[in-house]
Parts: C-alpha cells; structure tokens; sequence
C-alpha cells in the first residue's frame, strides 16, 4: 500500500445521492471491482493496480471551509 499527503485542489464535488460529497482521499484500499471511483486512477499518476494506493488531500479542512462560504445557505 502506497499512501500519500497531496495539496488538492477541491473538496467537494457534485453528487447524485446529495448535492454534495467530500472527497478527502483519492484512492482505495481494499481494491473493490465494483467501486464507482477506479476511474480516478488515470487522473492520480499511480501506475500502481487500484486499491493499492490512497492520497490523502492534507489541505482538505481550508478547501471545505472556503467551499462552503461560496455556497448558498440552503444548498450546503
């Protein structure tokens, strides 16, 4: 298992069960061939097989804090 800390980017992404969904880490670590997110390895860099690498996004609790204050009341 290869684990790292990254700066990221965003933090909160579109979601069809929510408005919303926090993604604090990119990767996985039980490999699942059904996960909804193996598409994410082509964006990381890993060459590594999915489920054998998790990014933690360090910078996480400064992304959410800011995307919350660009969001509407009622829609966060």
């Amino acid at each position: 298992m290869i684990g790292r800390e990254i700066y990221a980017k965003n933090i909160l992404s579109r979601s069809k069960i929510y408005d919303y969904a926090i993604n604090a880490y990119t990767g996985c670590q039980h490999a699942r061939t059904y996960f909804y997110a193996r598409f994410m390895k082509r964006s990381t860099g890993h060459t590594e097989p999915w489920g054998e690498f998790v990014d933690a996004k360090i910078n996480a609790p400064e992304l959410l804090r800011k995307d919350i204050l660009k969001k509407t009341r009622r829609r966060v």
